[in-house]
């Protein structure tokens, strides 16, 4: 009976790992009031959820409703220079550190602080990278030099949507996610169960359709 269940544990995790994860797209802004509410109430609490990560495959893009000037090389944010300096300091984290076990920690972190100790102050990243563990120095030096947070700006300026119309704007596996139902988890859950996956512990809490 134990060889019996260990193979059909061994099928169902293997159908598990076969199916692709959603991939969630996440646009937002530091100083974004939805966007810290959407990142601290729903997006991080999701991906701690058991089994999550193997099932949730997280682009996280902080660029927003910024307007960028490739020929005279300026990036206008929505609210102002202060929320490029923390942009650019998220930018730099993610692509320092690309694995989301590594960087949601971060943002998750910067969403959290108070906005008037994200305004131009390193110390706030710096206790940021710290509770997540990376290095704050290769970050700064990433965020104060010119010519990298500039490509960086331009990159996720280029992951952000043209026709996105608000912030946060999320997209899980190419549908628009609704904000107001306050459920990524039942987002991630359906979309994965509608590529034949089986979600797993990730989405025994989760009403799937």
């Amino acid at each position: 009976m134990k060889f019996v269940a260990a193979i059909l544990s061994l099928v169902a995790g293997s159908a598990i790992a076969a199916t692709d994860p959603v991939e969630v797209l996440v646009c937002v802004e530091a100083l974004c009031p939805s966007c810290e509410g959407f990142v601290t109430d729903y997006l991080i609490p999701t991906a701690s959820i058991p089994g999550m990560k193997d099932i949730m495959k997280v682009t996280y893009v902080p660029f927003g409703n910024a307007k960028i000037d490739l020929d005279a090389k300026t990036v206008t944010c929505q609210h102002g220079d202060t929320e490029c300096f923390a942009n650019s300091y998220e930018q730099c984290a993610i692509d320092i550190y690309p694995d989301q076990d590594d960087f949601l920690p971060f943002v998750g972190c910067v969403a959290a602080i108070p906005t008037q100790f994200k305004m131009s102050q390193d110390s706030s990243f710096e206790a940021c990278a710290e509770s997540a563990g990376l290095d704050f120095g290769v970050i700064k030096t990433c965020h104060d030099d010119p010519d990298r947070a500039w490509d960086l700006q331009v990159s996720n300026s280029e992951l952000t949507p043209a026709d996105h119309e608000y912030t946060p704007w999320i997209v899980v596996d190419g549908e628009l996610y609704d904000n107001s139902s306050h459920d990524l988890q039942k987002a991630v859950c359906d979309a994965y169960a509608a590529k034949g996956g089986d979600g797993g512990d990730a989405c025994k809490t989760a009403m799937v359709m």
